[in-house]
Formats: C-alpha cells, sequence, structure tokens
C-alpha cells in the first residue's frame, strides 16, 4: 500500500524533452482533452512529484503536464543561470510558448507556487487561472521556516530521506526506491551547485519579491486556489492562514492529514478539490482525513 505513493501513474505518463533559449527541461504529460493543467514544482524537487495525481486527473478530464526547473531533476543544470523565481517564470513562459499553449490553469507547490503567480503576472495570455499549493511568495516567509541551502543541495541518501520525511505527514511513505532514485538525481553533474544556488534565491525572493500587488492589480479576476496541507512543515499552515488574508479574493481549502505536497499524499481528494474549483464550483474550507485505500 504504501509503494502506491511512489509509483502510482508511472505506467499511464509520457514524457519528453523541451528546449527553451538553449537549456533543456523535460516534461511529463497525461491524458487529454482541452482542459489544460501545467504543474510546478517546488526547489529541490521535480515534475515526478506529480505523477501520481497526474493519473487522477487525467481520468477526470484533464490534459496535465509537469516540467523540471532548470537546475532540476532531468533538466539542464548550467553554472551561470539565475535559478530565481523570476527566472523560472520566464523559463515556464518558453515551455508553454515551444508546446502553443494558452490559457491554463498553473498548478504551483512551494516554490512552484511563486514562479505560478509571477507568471500569470508577467505572461497573463497564458495563465487561466492558479492553484497555489504551500504557496510562497504571496506573504513574507518566516526566516525561522526556510530550510537552509545546504539542506536542499544534499544528495547523499541520509539527506534525501530526511527531507522526504519533512515533506510528508508520514515517514512511512518515504520508500527506499524513491530515496535512491531522488539522490541519484541530485547528485547528478551540476545539481548540488544548482540546487544550492535555487534555494538561497528562493530564501531571498520569498521575501523581497511578493506577488501579492501585482496579482491584485494586474489579475484582479483571476481564480486562485490556494491548498494547504494540514501538517505542512515547510509552510506551515499559519501560512497559509495569512496567505488567504492576503488574497481575499482566492478560495481557501486545508487537506487534512496532509504534509508540504497533499497532492502527492491524497490524490483522490486533491483532484476532487481541484475538479470543483475549475468547474466553478464552491469549494470546501477543509476535507476530513484521508485513508491509504483512497490511494
Amino acid at each position: 500500500m504504501v509503494t502506491a505513493y511512489f509509483q502510482q501513474g508511472r505506467d499511464i505518463t509520457i514524457a519528453y524533452p523541451v528546449t527553451v533559449d538553449g537549456l533543456t527541461t523535460r516534461v511529463v504529460e497525461c491524458g487529454s482533452g482541452e482542459r489544460v493543467l501545467f504543474c510546478m514544482h517546488g526547489v529541490g524537487s521535480r515534475a515526478d512529484r506529480f505523477i501520481p495525481v497526474m493519473a487522477h486527473l487525467a481520468a477526470a478530464g484533464y490534459r496535465v503536464l509537469a516540467m523540471d526547473f532548470p537546475g532540476h531533476g532531468l533538466a539542464a543544470k548550467p553554472a551561470d543561470y539565475g535559478y530565481r523565481p523570476r527566472d523560472f517564470a520566464r523559463f515556464a513562459a518558453g515551455v508553454l510558448d515551444a508546446l502553443g499553449l494558452r490559457g491554463v490553469t498553473v498548478l504551483g507547490t512551494s516554490l512552484g507556487g511563486q514562479v505560478a503567480a509571477t507568471l500569470a503576472c508577467e505572461r497573463p495570455e497564458l495563465v487561466a487561472g492558479l492553484v497555489l499549493i504551500g504557496t510562497m511568495g504571496i506573504v513574507p516567509m518566516d526566516p525561522a521556516s526556510m530550510v537552509p541551502p545546504e539542506r536542499v543541495s544534499d544528495g547523499s541518501p541520509e539527506a534525501v530521506r530526511s527531507k522526504l520525511t519533512f515533506l510528508l505527514s508520514s515517514g512511512e511513505q518515504v520508500v527506499d526506491a524513491w530515496v535512491r532514485e531522488e539522490s541519484q538525481i541530485n547528485s547528478s553533474w551540476g545539481a548540488r551547485e544548482a540546487l544550492h544556488k535555487a534555494a538561497q534565491a528562493l530564501n531571498e525572493d520569498s521575501v523581497a519579491d511578493l506577488q501579492t500587488q501585482r496579482l491584485q492589480t494586474t489579475r484582479p479576476d483571476i481564480p486562485i486556489l490556494l491548498v494547504w496541507g494540514e501538517r505542512d512543515q515547510w509552510t506551515p499552515l499559519p501560512m497559509g492562514l495569512q496567505t488567504s488574508e492576503a488574497l481575499p479574493q482566492a478560495q481557501f481549502h486545508v487537506m487534512a492529514g496532509c504534509g508540504h505536497a497533499p497532492y502527492f499524499e491524497d490524490p483522490v481528494q486533491f483532484t476532487r478539490v481541484v475538479h470543483e474549483f475549475s468547474t466553478g464550483q464552491a469549494v470546501p474550507a477543509a476535507t476530513g482525513h484521508h485513508g491509504e485505500g483512497d490511494n
């Protein structure tokens, strides 16, 4: 049962390279149709984190894509790249341009949420809606909650296991195969330096480059859903409540029993919430505890 968190959905996704301004990344895709969801991961993560929920979203009628940011996953890791949220937003815009996509709903988690909000402001024709999950970039990150770049960039198996356990609500979900894969990827050529740079930039820009006012002035009518894990240790729930107050136009939903990656821990409930949001239904403020049988 536990391994389903890590393995689910891999058999029905495809993956392919996309090159933007000379940098190549990997896009993972699942499903078909005109309703497009574009997923962006957090710092030190990669597109794979969305694969378990992609299968459920595709079954609900969505075409779902996720990409690796430069320096992450299987993307290029050049030493001279900026690795700031605005750099990632420009890169994501280039990927959408390369794929000919417009008017998508962007799902961004943590760093990816800050990138998604930036992208929505800078290229409004690309983004029709936002699902921001445990997001940064709306209210200042508490310095006490910032994760040291040294921890993010450490690709050793011990450090990876610690990070994944911190990410989720239960360490039982962190299986050995996942730790090995993550460690191999985050120890690949250029990864340590790139992830260190990205984490440092995020710590700075999660305070200095907030997107709150930009969203309110440039995209006052864009639909926004905020999703927070009740047990989130990286961006704790009080930060979610502050984010909801800062974006009064947004719907706010708390997923009980989940950590910083609720889409990974409870893909069935997450899919239901996203579908309600994207079809214009009122999203409930919170869910009950999820069961492993749903995963």
